[in-house]
C-alpha cells in the first residue's frame, strides 16, 4: 500500500506484490504514435490529415498524440513492463498540454524519475 498526495487530496494506492499487468491501452497509444511517425518518415502518409484518414481517427487527435512517439526509452520500457506509476494512464497522456523534449523533464513530468 502506498499513500500519495496530489494537490489537496490524498490517494491510497494498493500495490499487489509490486506487480501489475501492462496497461494494454497505454501500450496501444504509444505503439500507434510510433506507427504514425513511421508513416510520415517513410512517405506512406504525407500529412497528419492523411494519417487520420487512413486510421479512421480525428486529425486533432493525431496532432495531439504524435509527440508521444518521442517518449524517453526508459518510460516506454517501464510502461511495457507494467511498472509505470498508477497516475500514468492513457487519460493523463491524452490531457498533456505538451510533452517536454528533454527525457529528464519527461520523467519528472510523468512521475517516472529514476
Amino acid at each position: 500500500m502506498e499513500m500519495r498526495r496530489r494537490w489537496v487530496e490524498s490517494k491510497i494506492i494498493l500495490l499487489p506484490n509490486n506487480t501489475s499487468a501492462p496497461d494494454e491501452k497505454l501500450i496501444k497509444l504509444i505503439a500507434d504514435t510510433r506507427h504514425w511517425f513511421e508513416q510520415l518518415t517513410s512517405s506512406n502518409a504525407s500529412s497528419v490529415r492523411e494519417i487520420a484518414k487512413q486510421n479512421g481517427i480525428d486529425e486533432n487527435d493525431v496532432s495531439r498524440f504524435l509527440p508521444l512517439a518521442f517518449l524517453a526509452p526508459n518510460i516506454v520500457e517501464t510502461i511495457l513492463a507494467g511498472k509505470q506509476p498508477a497516475e500514468l494512464t492513457v487519460e493523463k497522456l491524452k490531457r498533456l498540454k505538451s510533452l517536454p523534449v528533454s527525457w529528464k523533464e519527461q520523467n519528472q513530468s510523468l512521475g517516472t524519475t529514476r
